[in-house]
């Protein structure tokens, strides 16, 4: 069993105490190097800004710093819009905590998008259908980071005719109004780039000057470029990182063999989906006496080519991940090493840092070593090749490699059997898979699969993750941690109603496994996905960060990542750390108690005690001052992309399905939006929204995952997980949403309504929003 690891201090933890108690007013830089004992660097001013972007401190003018002391938070301003209205409001990052109302005169000049530190109280009583809502007042304390001065959006017409440019983005405006000279013709669906101004016009809106084009979004060559540029993702690399990378040779030289680890005969296998085009990680499996299993993973050493402050180093924090969009890679490396040096590709010597695990028959770990090695992989497979070996179907032609495969499906049963005891969550939440051809153009969509075979590389990678955490917090290393914080207590009972609504047990929350029991309970329960969804929709989002916390849905307190070096930054970092412990001739071991099983190496003494001198490694107060920032940015980046891979799925689905509006399709609730039911189409999965006035000419109270509404035969609900016939009514591709109609038992028999009237015929007069091919079919 692996024994708890106590908690070392961090060198962060005890400066920000002296920090805090230091900057009861306003101090600068300077002087807090000067109280803090160290050199005053960038390291250090990215540290005070993370503590500043959190809410921790204040930032004053002329770069002072000050110790919050009153309740205050830190969030996204937002203007308020609406004839005669002044002011706005805060969207706090904290979930838990309200909107902050902001009166007029209070905004401190934030302007709508702006990230500001606010400082809060409660205020008049909330108007939401929620009794535990309560709204707050406050006021801008500072901003702390300034909306973009340019952003791309598409360019669309209001329907008084006024042009306009819908923004993406948590800290944009929704929309930047340009003045009509500056349109001329160009077209409504025209993705283009404009300046922001910080002077709002009289009314309040953002004002946006025109720069020029980037595509159309009616042309469906143009999606992804379109994409790259909504979304801000990086383009071409600096050219001194790419001067880095030309410099290092194809393959690895013989002589950086030396003092590795030589496990080119050991049979290395590697597992990807069949369009990949980085393969970082590879795995062995060797059967021991006494029943004992010894994993090795294989991650490919991207630190021995990136040194920290290089310029492929800072190229690669600033990206901070790859980005997978359909048939579009971006990149985090050159492609020298992403695709080559870098790529553990089979029969050929490559660099890596390997992790050995051995376990018992009932897979728990009894010892665990790291070490610097070279490796030649023996056969690279996909996951379609895997699977059909794994259910006994089918030989891949090689004895040593599919008993290599019997065995780590053995291994990963026991390793997600233990998972879950502990209390992990495996949420089934299916994402379309989008199949493209090489101009790019969508041909199907399949769900992601989540099989035997990718189970097993799954399992594999997060034992390693949660081992190489131990081996960092065992040294006191410096340590980016992947947390994910538990549902609040808001959530949780908002989830228990959704439960009583459905006539099941709600989960408990208390017990490990509770959760996970639940969802097994209501798997065969008619549109369990929506359950899922709901869950999720309860829950944080995971982050980065800098130390350890609770990760929520894997039930650990101590994960990294450490598996991915060549599509995260996260992962690159904590192999750079690895690799300056090593030189400095740490030893990374832990066993239960003495086996006398060799080590990687050939030796068999037992494992020293660990030793917390991480503080050795070169620079140890440089990494500690940057990792707080490092982590937030790596999150901001993660979850950028996160939308950029969801919004190019659905521009692509909504293609294909764009011949056929006008279709009755079936599909089911799994959201309730402000003024709408997100709908899941059976086909291709693509997601549409169901407008209330559809559903009811009347009053809508709305809940967090159903909403009650009158009709003319009385007041009806819908809920996630219910199943709804529709039509679909329009597409949209410049906002990527598909608006349906209710068919069947949802459908509303309308009387005459002004309000609905004036609405058809101000959708009809701009045709603006529905891209309708043909007569409508039902």
């Amino acid at each position: 069993m692996i024994e708890p690891v106590e908690e070392p201090s961090r060198f962060t933890d005890e400066s920000l105490e002296t920090l805090l108690a230091f900057c009861a007013e306003p101090r600068s830089v300077e002087e807090i190097a000067g109280h803090l004992r160290v050199e005053e660097s960038a390291e250090l001013t990215d540290w005070l800004e993370s503590l500043a972007f959190t809410g921790k401190l204040q930032r004053h003018k002329g770069k002072r710093y000050q110790a919050v002391r009153i309740r205050a938070t830190v969030g996204i301003y937002r203007r308020a819009h609406g004839y005669g209205k002044s002011g706005g409001y805060v969207v706090p990052r904290d979930q838990s905590i309200p909107t902050i109302d902001i009166s007029s005169g209070l905004e401190e000049g934030a302007q709508d998008g702006d990230l500001v530190l606010a400082s809060y109280k409660e205020g008049s009583p909330g108007r939401r259908r929620d009794d535990r809502a309560r709204r707050l007042a406050g006021r801008v304390l500072s901003v702390i980071d300034s909306r973009p001065n340019e952003a791309v959006g598409v360019l669309e017409y209001s329907y008084s005719g006024r042009a306009r440019v819908r923004l993406e983005g948590y800290n944009l405006p929704r929309y930047a109004y340009l003045q009509p000279h500056e349109v001329h013709h160009t077209r409504a669906g025209t993705v283009v780039r404009v300046k922001l101004h910080r002077k709002p016009d009289a009314q309040g809106r953002t004002r946006g000057e025109l720069l020029g084009s980037v595509g159309s979004i009616d042309n469906p060559l143009h999606d992804l470029d379109n994409l790259v540029a909504l979304f801000g993702f990086p383009g071409y690399f600096d050219p001194d990182a790419i001067k880095e990378a030309e410099a290092l040779p194809a393959d690895p030289d013989p002589s950086e063999f030396e003092g590795r680890v030589d496990l080119r005969e050991l049979p290395v296998i590697t597992i990807d989906p069949k369009d990949a085009e980085d393969h970082d990680d590879a795995v062995s499996i060797e059967q021991l006496e006494g029943g004992l299993v010894r994993l090795g993973v294989h991650i490919a050493d991207v630190s021995h080519y990136i040194s920290p402050g290089s310029a492929l180093d800072e190229d690669a924090r600033f990206r901070a991940t790859s980005v997978y969009l359909p048939g579009k890679l971006i990149p985090m490396l050159p492609k020298q090493l992403s695709a080559g040096l870098c790529s553990l590709h089979d029969s050929v010597d490559r660099l890596a840092l390997s992790c050995f695990m051995v376990f018992d028959a009932q897979g728990e770990m009894l010892r665990r070593e790291l070490v610097k090695s070279v490796v030649r992989v023996r056969r690279y497979l996909t996951y379609e090749e895997v699977l059909p070996v794994l259910e006994g179907n089918k030989s891949c032609g090689d004895e040593v490699v599919e008993k290599l495969l019997l065995e780590g499906r053995k291994l990963a049963d026991l390793l997600l059997g233990r998972r879950l005891k502990r209390g992990s969550l495996v949420l089934e939440i299916p994402r379309p898979h989008v199949i493209v051809d090489k101009a790019g153009l969508a041909v199907s969509v399949e769900p992601e699969k989540h099989d035997i075979a990718h189970n097993l590389i799954e399992e594999l990678m997060l034992i390693t993750n949660e081992a190489v955490a131990r081996f960092l917090l065992e040294r006191g290393l410096p340590y980016i941690g992947r947390i994910h914080p538990p549902p609040d207590e808001d959530a949780m009972d908002e989830f228990d109603e959704f439960c009583d609504e459905l006539k099941v047990n709600p989960p408990d929350w208390e017990r490990p496994g509770g959760v996970q029991k639940f969802l097994d309970d209501v798997k065969e329960r008619p549109g369990f996905e929506a359950i899922h969804y709901a869950l999720l929709r309860s829950m944080a989002r995971a982050v980065y960060h800098a130390g350890p916390e609770l990760h929520f849905a894997l039930a650990l307190d101590k994960y990294v990542h450490f598996t991915s070096p060549i599509r995260r930054y996260p992962d690159t970092l904590t192999h750079q750390v690895l690799t300056e412990y090593i030189g400095v001739g740490g030893v990374l071991r832990w066993e239960a108690s003495s086996t006398g099983l060799p080590w990687a190496d050939g030796s068999s003494a037992p494992a020293p005690k660990a030793k917390r001198d991480g503080k050795r490694i070169p620079d140890y107060e440089r990494w500690e001052f940057g990792l707080p920032h490092i982590a937030a940015h790596c999150t901001e980046r993660s979850i950028r992309a996160d939308k950029g891979e969801l919004a190019a799925d659905q521009i692509k689905v909504l293609r294909l399905l764009l011949p056929k509006i006008g279709e009755a399709m079936a599909g089911t609730v799994i959201s309730i939006a402000g003024n709408s039911v997100i709908v899941r189409l059976d086909e291709n999965m693509a997601e549409g929204y169901v407008e209330f006035s559809e559903l009811s000419d009347g009053w809508v109270e709305v809940h967090k995952f159903w909403a009650h509404f009158e009709t003319g035969a009385g007041v009806r609900k819908v809920m996630l997980g219910d199943r709804m016939e529709v039509e679909i009514a329009g597409i949209d591709l410049g906002s990527r949403s598909m608006r349906l109609t209710p068919l069947g038992a949802f459908a509303q028999q309308r009387g005459w309504s002004r309000t609905r009237e004036r609405q058809d015929r101000r959708r009809r007069r701009s045709g603006n929003g529905d891209r309708r091919k043909g007569k409508r079919r039902r």
